[in-house]
């Protein structure tokens, strides 16, 4: 199985622009294609999307310099999801690896962006950092620097 390779994220929002611009601005993810998946599409799968009849979504794939693609989702009916807790089963965060956190925090700080802890060290005498926040939807993001 050495053939194995990671292809994506895939992530549902409520506002697929503003979903696009918050990983474009914060990551420097490049949107690289956006369709509609009708609802056609969607009842063509119903044991896979479990959606009522008549629901579409948009959806926008972003690519990353280092790898990483996101594949966001927009559904006609989307709806928040609770706050992730750490001891319930599934995806949990995402995590990524920036140049500095403490410029990040301090930018995205003054954009309004709230985080559960400032920048803490990693490891007894590191200078290295690590954090968590949320996206505009609430999922949950982890950064290194």
């Amino acid at each position: 199985m050495s053939n194995i390779e990671f292809m994506h994220i895939g992530i549902t929002v409520s506002d697929i622009d503003k979903a696009v611009a918050f990983y474009e601005k914060y990551f420097e993810f490049k949107a690289q294609r956006r369709i509609t998946f009708d609802e056609n599409f969607i009842a063509d799968a119903p044991k896979l999307y479990r959606q009522p009849k008549g629901i579409y979504s948009d959806m926008c794939m972003l690519q990353s310099e280092y790898g990483v693609t996101l594949e966001l989702f927009q559904f006609s009916n989307v709806e928040k999801s609770p706050l992730y807790e750490w001891q319930k089963t599934g995806y949990h965060h995402i995590a990524f690896k920036v140049p500095s956190i403490p410029k990040l925090y301090e930018q995205m700080t003054a954009d309004g962006i709230e985080f559960f802890f400032e920048p803490k060290k990693r490891g007894p005498g590191g200078d290295a950092h690590w954090i968590f926040f949320q996206d505009p939807d609430g999922n949950m993001i982890e950064l290194w620097d």
